[in-house]
């Protein structure tokens, strides 16, 4: 998928958030995910893969997305 920030239906940033939230994914939150070996991130081609450990914190992501639905 692509790098970019993901935002839910509705939900609006101004340009400054839109620029802080690019760069805390791509400086800062992907890197550390891609150390950790859960995502690959292609800088280059700006694009975020499954890592070989993503299966690990698969149902940790399932989580956080059926607290978000509550």
């Amino acid at each position: 998928m692509s790098a970019d920030p993901i935002l839910r239906k509705g939900e609006t940033l101004n340009s400054g958030e839109y620029l802080t939230i690019c760069y805390e994914l791509h400086h800062v939150l992907l890197p550390e995910l891609s150390d950790e070996g859960f995502v690959e991130f292609d800088r280059f081609e700006d694009k975020v893969r499954r890592g070989m450990k993503f299966n690990e914190v698969r149902r940790f992501l399932e989580q956080i997305d059926d607290d978000h639905d509550e």
